[in-house]
């Protein structure tokens, strides 16, 4: 990598970084108000900034919402203006059952879908999918990021850096910086 693209994606990493952090303390969240156009800010920036394997990186960007969510609309008009790291077009679709989970680049389990987070995790295991959640203590159970809400009523995540691994994916440190690492 010439030393021009390594400044280049360094400033990109710095800029992630001051975004997120400022989303964080910006929008706070409650749990019974959670804001959902900035878990779909969120998980845009989990599609840019995280690398998948070069095997996944051809054609439309893949991100599947597992259940009922308000995440789904908001996901749904922010790639129609957006396009993965890769430079991919992002594709959302609504998932209505494990058997659909398929080819997914990203996958978001609703809340109301967390119980079935273990038959998700062996459904996905080993392939380049990120598994992202909303429950309490859900990347302990297989999600690779999980959306958790500060007693200051922050949005925040969690990163299980494991299943990170598990899937062949790599986080760049800046978001390790700005998650809670988990597992």
């Amino acid at each position: 990598m010439s030393c021009r693209a390594q400044t280049y994606r360094r400033a990109g990493r710095a800029a992630l970084l001051g975004m997120l952090t400022w989303l964080g303390l910006l929008y706070p969240s409650s749990a019974q108000d959670i804001d959902y156009q900035s878990q779909s800010l969120f998980i845009y920036k989990f599609a840019k900034y995280i690398s998948w394997p070069e095997s996944s990186v051809q054609g439309d960007f893949v991100i599947g919402v597992y259940g009922n969510s308000p995440v789904l609309g908001e996901l749904e008009k922010m790639a129609s203006l957006k396009k993965a790291g890769g430079g991919q077009r992002i594709v959302v679709r609504q998932i209505n059952s494990t058997e659909e989970i398929g080819r997914v680049h990203l996958l978001y389990v609703a809340a109301s879908k967390s119980r079935e987070l273990k038959d998700i995790a062996a459904r996905v295991n080993s392939k380049p999918t990120l598994v992202v959640a909303e429950r309490e203590g859900l990347a302990r159970k297989g999600a690779c990021i999980n959306f958790i809400i500060l007693e200051n009523n922050t949005l925040r995540f969690e990163i299980n850096p494991n299943e990170l691994k598990n899937h062949g994916l790599r986080i760049p440190p800046e978001l390790l910086k700005i998650g809670f690492a988990v597992g």
